[in-house]
């Protein structure tokens, strides 16, 4: 799965709450495939402006380099779940488009 810098900012909301700890392994560990690191923040110019709380990028450079990433069929469920739960749920185009992206990867 191919994941842009926006795609791995909003992968959070995509995931559900937790019913074990085995759902927590899994979501710890999807998240730690999608984190920003600091290398990330370099090589893609990521600034934060902490007044208007906005995120920029290299937006060229996000999208010649995006994030390959591989997820077990277990976690490939829990990403899953986690779209069904918000569906129905009032959330930006943009969170949306993430959506729709993961679902179909995780659809493959």
């Amino acid at each position: 799965m191919e994941l842009l810098i926006k795609d791995r900012i909003f992968f959070a909301r995509l995931l559900p709450e937790c019913k074990n700890l085995l759902e927590f392994n899994l979501k710890r560990n999807i998240l730690k495939k999608v984190e920003i690191t600091e290398a990330d923040k370099e090589k893609y110019e990521i600034t934060q402006n902490n007044e208007t709380g906005t995120i920029k990028w290299n937006p060229k450079t996000d999208s010649e380099n995006p994030l390959v990433v591989d997820f077990s069929a277990d976690e490939l469920a829990l990403i899953k779940r986690g779209i069904e739960s918000i569906d129905g749920q009032p959330l930006p185009d943009e969170l949306w488009q993430t959506a729709e992206k993961v679902w179909d990867a995780a659809s493959k």
